[in-house]
């Protein structure tokens, strides 16, 4: 059976910026739940933290939740947020700017 290496990962400073324009004060709170956030080690972590933010339109339940979702079916929300495909590299690049 194949080991399952899981990491955490500092959140890049488009998807930072972005949070911050979606949840002003509270900022913080979501930057550090994304930093916890255990991710397979071949995941791009800016991948799966971007899933979260879109997933979540700008709305604190909906982040929790997209959050919960990505420790437990991450495939799942990136498919829901629109990054399951070949192309997600310019969703992201979109929708946060560039790396």
């Amino acid at each position: 059976m194949r080991e399952r290496i899981l990491r955490m990962a500092i959140v890049s400073d488009r998807v930072r910026e972005r949070i911050h324009e979606d949840f002003g004060a509270s900022s913080s709170r979501m930057v550090s739940a994304l930093e916890r956030l255990h991710i397979e080690g071949h995941t791009d972590a800016d991948r799966l933290h971007a899933a979260v933010v879109i997933a979540s339109r700008g709305h604190a339940q909906m982040f929790d939740d997209a959050l919960e979702h990505a420790a437990s079916d991450w495939r799942d929300l990136l498919d829901r947020a629109g990054l399951a495909d070949s192309e997600w590299e310019h969703q992201v690049r979109e929708t946060f700017g560039p790396a």
